[in-house]
């Protein structure tokens, strides 16, 4: 399906598009940094991270390699640095796998790039379909026991589970694995280039958008929206580029 706005923000005005959601990003976040912390030098760091993630992100939505994953390895490794920093080290996980993800991507995605030196993504077929709803759900089960067995050895939790419930019914917990499996799940997706992984990077950003405004963290419900509408249009650019190639 043709959808002619995104047609235009993918194509002839993409750069101008970059732009303002790039601006409207950084001020969403700029304003987070300035009204709720207390702008302490690694208050300051994070916030460059952040930055650093916008790029990163804006970047793989549009397929381009050396930014996108040149740009995601600082950004995971400058957020493994701040967990480090708080002395959450089983939150230095994901960061860090994602660091060797785009690592990987970098190569992988050079070998597979057109003309003008963007990715070409792949849809996937049934058999990669149902092999990521095994890797889903074996993440999810086996989740509680890494999450159990790191605190256990001193590392600290991935996720705490403090009790609290969405609507008095549903544990925050799992709601907190379900966005983290989900992520793990949609970047190792996005690195082999299937464009499904931008549905999956829209689930998690509604997951974590519910979490945020329950717990009433609107500076970064606002970033998730944000960051919503980039995988919203990652979505169109790369199923488009793959019905294409």
């Amino acid at each position: 399906m043709q959808i002619e706005f995104l047609d235009k923000i993918t194509g002839e005005y993409a750069k101008q598009w970059i732009v303002t959601w790039f601006v409207c990003g950084v001020a969403a976040l700029f304003w987070g940094f300035w009204t709720t912390t207390e702008h302490t030098t690694a208050d300051w760091f994070y916030f460059a991270v952040s930055i650093i993630g916008l790029v990163c992100v804006v970047s793989l939505s549009f397929r381009r390699n050396v930014l996108g994953n040149g740009f995601g390895m600082l950004a995971t490794a400058g957020e493994s640095v701040v967990q480090g920093m708080h002395g959450s080290v089983g939150l230095m996980l994901a960061p860090m796998f994602n660091f060797f993800t785009h690592v990987y991507g970098l190569v992988y995605w050079a070998k597979n790039s057109d003309g003008d030196g963007n990715m070409i993504p792949k849809s996937a077929n049934h058999a990669v379909w149902m092999v990521t709803f095994v890797i889903i759900v074996v993440g999810l089960l086996l989740f509680p026991t890494l999450n159990s067995w790191l605190a256990s050895m001193g590392y600290g939790n991935i996720i705490d589970n403090d009790g609290s419930r969405f609507l008095g019914k549903i544990d925050f917990f799992w709601i907190n694995v379900l966005a983290f499996v989900l992520s793990i799940t949609a970047q190792t997706a996005m690195i082999l280039r299937y464009s499904f992984n931008w549905w999956l990077w829209i689930l998690v950003n509604a997951v974590w958008l519910i979490v945020n405004l329950m717990t009433h963290n609107y500076i970064f419900a606002i970033q998730t929206v944000i960051y919503q509408v980039n995988a919203l249009v990652g979505l169109y650019e790369w199923q488009r580029s793959a019905r294409t190639a």
